[in-house]
């Protein structure tokens, strides 16, 4: 999606820019042919036709637990977790709303890994996002959310971290269609 958003703002800057006469800059023509070419798309195009353009409300609840993050430095294992702190686990509730017309998601997470909002896209059924916080200085869970949509259900994990990142957690989640909106 950013890299959609950069081209559109590059192609704009280069379409609005007057010709200087420098020799080294490129023909008006060569402007109106890059904002011209579509870009690589967020959502396919079957996919947007499936949505048939209504924005989905999803709401369901999600369960949390610790987690644990091995990274092999040097071909050794390094192994880490907290189970000094039982922050962040639970059961909580996730809502989300996907536009059908663009793709975009949106949502909220409430509960032992909240209060956090949810910023994504959906493509072809996959659904990627982040976690971020509804207050940035509470030092709370963020981190990122993966799923996919079923035709009656969206169904997937969240990856988060204390902002310090001293407790990692993993939830998973299955959310119900719960109204669709022209």
């Amino acid at each position: 999606m950013r890299r959609l958003a950069g081209l559109l703002a590059l192609a704009g800057v280069v379409a609005c820019d007057k010709p200087s006469g420098d020799a080294t800059q490129a023909p008006a023509s060569a402007a109106v042919s890059v904002a011209s070419r579509p870009a690589a798309p967020t959502a396919s195009a079957s996919s947007r036709a499936k949505s048939a353009a209504a924005t989905q409300s999803w709401r369901g609840t999600y369960k949390s637990a610790a987690s644990t993050l091995t990274v092999p430095p040097d071909g050794k294992k390094a192994h880490w977790s907290d189970t000094q702190t039982t922050a962040g686990i639970g059961d909580g509730a996730l809502t989300l709303t996907v536009d059908g017309e663009t793709g975009h998601v949106s949502g909220t997470v409430d509960g032992p890994l909240g209060p956090a909002t949810v910023d994504g896209v959906v493509t072809d059924g996959n659904l990627a996002a982040t976690i971020r916080r509804k207050d940035p200085t509470d030092q709370g869970f963020t981190g990122t959310l993966l799923g996919s949509i079923a035709s009656d259900h969206l169904e997937g994990t969240m990856n988060v971290a204390l902002g310090l990142a001293s407790a990692l957690r993993t939830a998973t989640f299955t959310l119900t269609a719960s109204g669709t909106a022209p």
